[in-house]
């Protein structure tokens, strides 16, 4: 950037160089330079902003077809890592014992009945609900 002591040197060797008579002509043209200058280069910056943005487009239209596309389209539970409900079978009969990963080895024991209760049955835990599921009555 030009400081003041520098634009007063650079006028004064104008001033001798172009005279007083020409020195306001050329300051005039290049007045109108500087403001031809400016406004292509503005229309030119906006014409390529315009250009990126249709790109942009284009390019959100192109993954938004390709994701439609898509026969699968995951859930937000399953994106979360939530494994999808299966249905419930009709009978006990139809229900598959769980998978080995699930089961800690040891059996599961039932509390301890109540001293002095006389039942020699084991109490029952009520089921927890799945996550989606309402509460059972």
């Amino acid at each position: 950037m030009l400081s003041i002591p520098h634009l007063v040197v650079i006028f004064l060797i104008a001033l001798i160089v172009l005279g007083p008579e020409k020195l306001p002509q050329v300051a005039r043209v290049l007045g109108k330079a500087m403001a031809d200058f400016r406004r292509i280069t503005t229309d030119f910056r906006i014409q390529i902003e315009d250009e990126m943005r249709e790109m942009e487009r284009h390019t959100r239209l192109q993954q938004t077809s390709t994701a439609e596309a898509s026969p699968y389209r995951p859930t937000d539970p399953e994106l979360l890592g939530a494994v999808p409900a299966m249905p419930a079978p009709a009978t006990p009969a139809e229900v598959p014992p769980p998978p080995a990963a699930f089961t800690s080895g040891a059996p599961e024991q039932a509390p301890p009945a109540p001293a002095g209760s006389g039942t020699s049955t084991p109490a029952t835990v009520p089921e927890k609900p799945a996550d989606g599921d309402s509460q059972r009555a």
